[in-house]
């Protein structure tokens, strides 16, 4: 049964928080298809989990009929208006050659559609802080004045890309760069929030909102190896003490693994914890939203 909880709007009984990473957006872009050749390549040397065949047709359409890069959001927007849920995207800006960086350039227009397309369902756009920019306070201004050139609105979330994170160093740069709220504090090993953390918090003298993690995709598919059924256990079992807490339940769901024949699991996870989540009625916001709504709380 549902609890109220006075921590919430309209006293439900917990708040969802679903984000999504935005690290590439092209079907036929170079760098993606030469990591799909050696994802191949390490499932036929290495044992490397994957279909090779379903692989091999992903590069074979990319090379000649790709999919739009409008097509994933589409997809994600409407799993989540399904349930009148909302979402926040992280753009990712760092330099496009480097190892981790983008696979898109901020100036592409396909990308001013997508954040179009999302902002028009309600979601928020935040930055994806870039490797070579960790606690550089200077280069993380430096991102979050590029993203607002190029798809306008403002900025007021950042998660780090690979959640890096080096604590109050990282939360330091991230306040004197203008940001109100963080979402990178999770693991990325295993489900669960780190240090136990299952609501917003304020790192003490940082003047930042930290929005914390319950579960990631990459986590649980390929870092853990997981599939279908067992994933999804695992991100209910995750889950469910934040319900219990009546705390903060975050996802991380990447853009690039839906409408995917070889990750198929990945979207059909998101989808059974959409509609299990929406069972118990939570307060589903964007991160600004939540950013706004726990700094004015009586007791903040």
């Amino acid at each position: 049964m549902n609890t109220v909880n006075p921590n919430w709007p309209e006293n439900r009984p917990f708040a969802l928080f679903l984000s999504h990473d935005i690290d590439q957006i092209h079907d036929r872009e170079m760098f993606r298809v030469l990591a799909d050749l050696n994802h191949i390549r390490r499932i036929w040397t290495r044992g490397e989990q994957g279909d090779a065949g379903l692989a091999l047709r992903r590069v074979a359409r990319a090379l000649f009929t790709p999919k739009p890069a409008e097509q994933d959001f589409r997809t994600i927007l409407e799993i989540e208006a399904h349930h009148g849920f909302r979402s926040t995207f992280f753009v990712l800006h760092d330099s496009y050659w480097s190892r981790h960086g983008p696979r898109y350039r901020l100036a592409c227009p396909e990308l001013r559609r997508i954040a179009d397309l999302i902002r028009a369902a309600g979601g928020e756009i935040g930055l994806h802080g870039g490797v070579r920019r960790l606690d550089r306070a200077d280069l993380y201004r430096e991102s979050r004045a590029a993203l607002c050139e190029a798809l306008g609105g403002e900025i007021l979330g950042i998660r780090n890309h690979l959640l890096r994170f080096s604590g109050a160093a990282t939360w330091a740069a991230q306040a004197a760069a203008g940001f109100q709220y963080d979402a990178t504090f999770g693991y990325s090993d295993r489900p669960g929030p780190r240090e136990g953390r299952m609501w917003p918090f304020f790192p003490e003298n940082q003047g930042i909102l930290e929005l914390p993690l319950t579960v990631m995709d990459v986590t649980l598919f390929r870092n853990l190896g997981l599939a279908g059924e067992a994933a999804l256990d695992a991100a209910w079992q995750a889950i469910l003490p934040v319900i219990g807490a009546g705390g903060l339940v975050t996802l991380l769901w990447h853009n690039n693994y839906f409408n995917e024949p070889e990750y198929r699991d990945w979207q059909w996870t998101y989808e059974q914890l959409l509609a299990r989540l929406a069972g118990h009625k939570p307060w589903c916001a964007t991160g600004a939203e939540i950013n706004a709504w726990w700094r004015s709380r009586p007791h903040n």
